[in-house]
């Protein structure tokens, strides 16, 4: 492996991420911004033309993070005269409020390991 390479792999600056898991299902930072990015645009294809992926991965994604809750977190109408569209119900937006609300929570109790990593990161100029 080339140093260049090496470099790309080292975070500028050492983090937390949290992700949630609910029965087999994942969720992470970047399923939260689509889906509030749904909500926010009304459309599942402006979201993901926003984020640079595919409808379909879009779906993909958004459909897989539903599969874990019993109720729907967005609910779709088709195109046609009203050109359809995406709306978020009220527990699609209270999971990206409890979400957004427990990284902040995380992030804020974290501080004291991520000034410590940072502290003995290794550099871009070490070995």
């Amino acid at each position: 492996m080339t140093a260049t390479k090496k470099i790309r792999h080292v975070a500028k600056e050492p983090g937390v991420r949290t992700k949630l898991f609910i029965a087999d299902e994942t969720i992470g930072v970047g399923k939260i911004n689509l889906l509030a990015l749904v909500g926010d645009v009304g459309s599942i294809s402006a979201a993901a033309r926003q984020m640079g992926m595919s409808y379909r991965r879009a779906w993909f994604l958004l459909d897989s993070m539903q599969s874990g809750f019993r109720d729907p977190l967005f609910v779709t109408e088709r195109g046609g005269s009203n050109r359809g569209g995406a709306k978020l119900t009220p527990l699609g937006e209270e999971l990206i409020r409890r979400y957004r609300a427990h990284v902040a929570l995380v992030d804020n109790q974290s501080a004291d390991i991520l000034a410590w990593m940072t502290a003995v990161q290794v550099s871009h100029n070490d070995g």
